[in-house]
Order: structure tokens, then C-alpha cells, then sequence
């Protein structure tokens, strides 16, 4: 869960009244606990981390003074706009596609609200942003950028500028080697022909996003007056929810906000920041029917506000369903149901009187569960690692970097509208998974050798089909055939059963190095039986070169239901 540090004397000025801290954590999902060193210092560990707006003592701060109901929820906000506008180069779609941004005017910057920004921005990084791969921000001094500015690709080998913190300028591609950042997040853009770069009207580079800022109007300090914010990501979804969380923390520190108009071309423009409410309808009905109580609507209009939704006039004194407002840092909000849960908190849990349940069950674990615990502590005992993957991924994962032609559509399940293009469908397979995972450990200690047991979903006459398989991976310089063969050796020795294997051609596996994996068993009858369970062999070049892997990798991967 994320912990974030706070001053003790900037949290009181913030909520301006006296408050019980401990009585207020349990409505904020949050646990607070006091430094023995620093009698100032605060560390908060948030529960709920669908929540980024509570990742600054300024949104800790507003949620008090809602729960306390001194303070009214965000309605209208007015809004500047001064003309200033972002030009995106229509290669950029390709690399890091979304971009927002915003500038905050007339700040009184201290060194704690620095310090806090700062910590914001880590942590929203690390988080929402998924280490920087969905989105990352970058903080700057408005007053040295000159505009309008451009977001744009550019060469890796020949474009060079002076990175935050460094004595000179480097090159794009030498920055990602020596730089902490470049070496910690370079393997986002690395793979790319061309490298993300905002610079302004006069050409002075700002950033290379999501890696570092420039050394000319990347530095912000106790003497900047006005701020320049922009988020770069994959995710618009993520994208937003990081530049809404920045936006409600320099509202709070009562910056004057402006607008930038984002231009993708004469037709495409976009507006940012967006901080209208979003409108929805829930009815009272709704409400105490799933909390089991019987509040009026002044009640539940009393707990919405305190809950930080605002209510349109129309709706008050209505008996039918309530219009209320979603404030623009809420992006967690889905449907009825998250307001539901926000109006509990409000009314307390401790207020709700439990009931007993009318049905008595008693559960106990299910064979496949026994099954696959006793298989994963065996292969745990060979000095490996389990691990888990997500069951949502991409065809990019599944099939190009795996080399295998995309196949009909039909052959795996897609998401409709994905939130994310990283994970766009279910995965049919266990090994693209565990490659990228190796992709993404690539600069830990070798050998690596690594497992998983999981879910797989196929295509089977045109429904889908749910299956659990088994995926064993050994990346080692010393990696061969017969190592991974002594895997399945010690399954079958263990498991008790006998397999043979045939000789196959697949794009993901050196030819003449890769084998299916058939299962000798009895049919009803007791005759032999030969059953196709799984492929096993030595990564090709090709597939490794497309994961960014430099040591060579053997696999398997067997479908477990036969025997589960």
C-alpha cells in the first residue's frame, strides 16, 4: 500500500481547524503513524488505492474538511485561458500517444510544499502511472518556456540536450545509459526509432518524457512563482487521473489555473485540463436497499456532500432519483455502486448494525487448489520462483514478439473498449507472459528460473474455454534442451506419468530444437491413447531479440487438466 510523509504543522494549516487525526484515518482508508524522531513528521498508508487524489496532504487535507463539513465539494472552477497551446507531432502517436497539461500561476512555493510536490509526483508515478508506463509528469518553471511548445519524436544518435542535474548535454540515447533515470526507465522508449521530446518556440528542450527533465526549465525551487505541468502516458484514463490529482493539489495551494489547448492537428484539438463534474443519477431507493437503512433525501444529501459530491438544485426535495456531481479528481467512480460505498463512509461502518446470515455453508479447499499447491512447492524446490501474471495482455505479447502471425481474430478473446492497449485480450498461452517478465527483470542476477501455474483462455467451437497450465522457463548462459527436458523428467517421475515427444516447427522455437510434449494414457476402453499436452524447447534468437533478452532462454509449457 502506498505510504506517503507529510508535515504535521502543514496538514493544520491545510484543514484550518481542530481535528482528531486517528478518528479521521478510518474515513480516509488510511493509517497514520507518528515519527519518535521528528515529532512533525506524519506517515500515512493508504488502504484505498483507487484513490490518487489522497496521495498529497492537500487531498488528505480536503477530505477532512469534508468529513468535518466545513467544506463545500468542487463545483464550477474558473478556469484562465491565455492562448497557450501544445503542437503534437502526428509521429508521436506511435511512441507515447497522450498528452495533458496544465499551468498553475501565482504559487507560493515553500520548501514543504516543494518537498510535497515532489514526493506527488514519485508516487504517482510509481502507481497510477505503473512505474511511468501508462503515465508520467513532469513539473516546470513557466517563466523560461517560451511558446507555443511542440511534443515530438526525434533521433536518439544526433539530438542531445542537458539533463536535470548533469554537467553538460548528451545525447538521447547515451542519457538512458548514464543516467539514474535512463538506466531505471529507458527500457520504455529504448526499442523505439525515435525518442519523445517537448521543447519550446526557441527550441530549449524541456524534457525527454517519461525519463527526466532539462536542466533549463525543469528545475523548480522556493523562488518560482508559476508552474507548467504536463502528463505523458499510454493510458488516457491514467493520463488524466495524474494531471486532475496535480490539478486539485495546486487548487488547494490557490494557484490560478490555466488552460492549454493541445493541437494534434487543424481538426484534432483538446482542451486541458477538463474539470467539469461528471453528472450521474442514482435513487434513494438504490441507496438504502443496499446499505439497509431507511435515510431521507436530506440525509443522503448531507452524506453525499460530505462525501465530496455536489447535487444539482433540480434534485433537491425530490423523491425520485438524485443528479448528483462527480468531482473532477474522482475518477475512481464507475457506477452507483462506488457512491453507495462513499455514503457508507460517510454515515460510518460502525453505524450499520450487522445481521446474520439465513444460509449456513462451510467451505473448504477445492482439489484443484491441493493439486496445484503441491506441484508449485515441488517446482519451488528446484530453486525456482513462482510467479503471477496477469490473465489480460496484448497480441503484440501473445504473437508478434512471440513470432507467430497474428491469427484470426477468433482464435482469442478480445476486450471491447480496453482501458489500456497493454492488456486488450486474454492471453491463450502462459510463455509470451513469462518472457516479458524476464524482459522486465533482464537486469537481475543470472541464472533465472521461473514458473507459473494459471489460467489460459482458447477458443474451442466457438465459445471460449478456460484451461490451467503449467509454463517452467530457465534463462541461463549454460541453457539447453536437456535441462528444461530434466523439468518435465522430474514431473512425469513425480506426477506419475508417461510422455514421449515429437519433433515440431514453431516460429517461437529454434527449428530442430522444439518438441511437442504428448501424454501416453488409457481410453475408456484401456487402450493406448496419445494426447497432445504441450511443446517444449530452446527460445529462437528471433523471439529473444524481440523481448530485448540476451541470454539464451529454454521453455515448456503443458496443459494440467488431464490431471486435475
Amino acid at each position: 500500500m502506498p505510504t506517503i510523509e507529510i508535515s504535521k504543522k502543514d496538514l493544520n494549516e491545510l484543514v484550518r481547524i481542530k481535528f482528531n487525526l486517528e478518528e479521521a484515518m478510518p474515513l480516509l482508508k488510511a493509517e497514520v503513524t507518528h515519527d519518535e524522531k521528528d515529532k512533525d513528521k506524519l506517515k500515512i498508508e493508504l488502504k484505498d488505492v483507487n484513490r490518487p487524489d489522497l496521495l498529497s496532504v492537500e487531498g488528505i487535507a480536503r477530505e477532512i474538511r469534508l468529513k468535518a463539513g466545513i467544506e463545500k465539494p468542487i463545483h464550477k472552477q474558473k478556469l484562465e485561458k491565455n492562448g497557450l497551446v501544445m503542437n503534437v507531432d502526428p509521429k508521436i502517436k506511435t511512441i507515447r500517444p497522450i498528452t495533458l497539461c496544465v499551468v498553475a500561476k501565482d504559487l507560493k512555493i515553500t520548501e514543504e510544499f516543494l518537498k510535497q510536490l515532489i514526493q506527488l509526483q514519485e508516487k504517482l508515478c510509481e502507481t497510477f502511472g505503473r512505474k511511468r508506463k501508462e503515465a508520467s509528469l513532469g513539473i516546470y518553471d513557466f517563466d523560461k518556456i517560451n511558446w507555443p511548445i511542440k511534443y515530438l519524436p526525434k533521433d536518439p544518435m544526433t539530438f542531445s540536450f542537458k539533463p536535470l542535474g548533469m554537467d553538460k548535454e548528451y545525447t538521447l540515447k547515451k542519457i538512458l545509459s548514464i543516467n539514474e533515470k535512463g538506466k531505471e526507465y529507458g527500457k520504455l522508449i529504448e526499442n523505439f526509432k525515435e525518442y519523445p521530446i517537448i521543447i519550446d518556440a526557441k527550441d530549449h528542450v524541456l524534457s525527454m518524457p517519461p525519463i527526466i527533465n532539462s536542466d533549463y526549465s525543469g528545475k523548480v525551487t522556493t523562488e518560482t512563482k508559476n508552474l507548467f505541468v504536463e502528463v505523458t502516458g499510454n493510458n488516457d484514463r491514467f493520463v488524466e487521473s495524474v494531471l486532475n490529482t496535480v490539478v486539485l493539489v495546486l487548487i488547494e495551494r490557490g494557484a490560478k489555473i490555466e488552460q492549454v489547448t493541445i493541437k494534434y492537428s487543424e481538426k484534432e484539438k483538446r482542451v486541458s485540463p477538463d474539470i467539469e463534474p461528471n453528472l450521474m443519477k442514482i435513487s434513494p431507493e438504490e441507496i438504502n436497499s443496499t446499505l439497509g437503512l431507511n435515510l431521507t433525501n436530506k440525509q443522503i444529501l448531507d452524506l453525499l456532500e460530505k462525501a465530496g459530491y455536489g447535487v444539482e438544485e433540480t434534485s433537491r426535495g425530490k423523491v425520485n432519483d438524485i443528479a448528483i456531481l462527480i468531482p473532477f479528481y474522482r475518477q475512481d467512480i464507475l457506477d452507483a455502486r462506488d457512491v453507495i460505498e462513499d455514503i457508507a463512509i460517510a454515515y460510518g461502518y460502525n453505524e450499520l448494525e450487522p445481521e446474520m446470515p439465513n444460509i449456513f455453508t462451510i467451505g473448504k479447499v477445492s482439489k484443484d487448489s491441493i493439486v496445484i499447491e503441491k506441484l508449485a512447492n515441488l517446482l519451488a524446490g528446484l530453486g525456482s520462483q513462482e510467479i503471477s501474471n496477469f490473465i489480460l495482455t496484448n497480441k503484440e505479447i501473445l504473437f508478434k514478439k512471440m513470432n507467430i502471425k497474428t491469427p484470426d481474430e477468433r482464435e482469442v478473446i478480445e476486450i471491447a473498449n480496453p482501458m489500456s492497449v497493454l492488456y486488450s485480450c486474454m492471453r491463450n498461452a502462459l510463455l509470451p507472459e513469462m518472457l516479458d517478465f524476464l524482459t522486465e527483470n533482464k537486469n537481475a542476477r543470472y541464472p533465472q528460473e521461473i514458473f507459473e501455474i494459471g489460467k489460459t483462455i482458447n477458443i474451442e467451437n466457438q465459445r471460449p474455454k478456460e484451461a490451467i497450465n503449467l509454463s517452467y522457463v530457465i534463462a541461463s548462459s549454460e541453457s539447453n534442451f536437456m535441462k528444461i527436458k530434466s523439468v518435465l523428467d522430474l514431473l512425469s517421475n513425480v506426477l506419475g506419468f508417461e510422455y514421449s515427444l515429437e519433433q515440431v516447427k514453431n516460429n517461437s522455437f529454434i527449428e530442430g530444437r522444439a518438441a511437442k510434449i504428448l501424454l501416453k494414457k488409457k481410453d475408456s476402453k484401456g487402450s493406448d491413447k496419445i494426447e497432445e499436452i504441450g511443446i517444449i524447447g530452446e527460445i529462437s534468437p528471433a523471439v529473444l531479440e524481440n523481448f530485448n533478452l540476451g541470454m539464451p532462454v529454454t521453455a515448456l509449457e503443458m496443459n494440467l487438466d488431464w490431471m486435475i
